[in-house]
């Protein structure tokens, strides 16, 4: 069963994220989410103003799988790539807390983007470099967490 790490979770939620699309043709599209939150083991909301929802909704619209990784340093300090099904959410309950909690960065939230995660991958140099995190153990995956620095983000730039 796949289950982010407590070191996945921060750096998630720490640093905001680069959401990769794709249309059906296999076509690439890349936005910023600058607010992410971590719903549950396996599912993660993303605050979406009205222009980075344009940017991808093509694409969602005809393919809902959706890559991302971690935005500014997380790309070298927490060397995870996440894949999974994205659903729209425009409003209720989550829709509320979600653009609740981005409007204190800055964001304001047109759609909350729901992945429900169904792949993890390292990304980091090396050995390990291509592994299927969400195939290994929970427990090998926090051991290999331990040996990375730093453990958590640095403060939003």
């Amino acid at each position: 069963m796949l289950k982010l790490t407590p070191r996945m979770r921060d750096w998630i939620e720490g640093l905001g994220c680069h959401l990769c699309t794709s249309n059906s043709r296999g076509k690439p599209t890349i936005t910023i989410s600058r607010y992410a939150k971590v719903i549950s083991d396996d599912e993660v909301a993303f605050a979406l103003a009205q222009d980075e929802y344009a940017a991808i909704k093509p694409d969602i619209d005809e393919n809902p799988w959706v890559a991302f990784g971690v935005s500014h340093l997380g790309v070298v300090k927490a060397p995870y790539q996440f894949k999974g099904v994205a659903s729209i959410i425009n409003s209720g309950d989550l829709f509320d807390k979600i653009s609740s909690e981005a409007k204190k960065l800055g964001v304001k939230t047109s759609v909350v983007l729901l992945v429900k995660l169904r792949e993890i991958y390292c990304t980091r140099p090396g050995p390990q470099a291509g592994w299927r995190l969400d195939t290994r153990p929970f427990e090998e995956n926090l051991k290999l967490d331990q040996k990375w620095s730093p453990p958590k983000p640095p403060p939003r730039p």
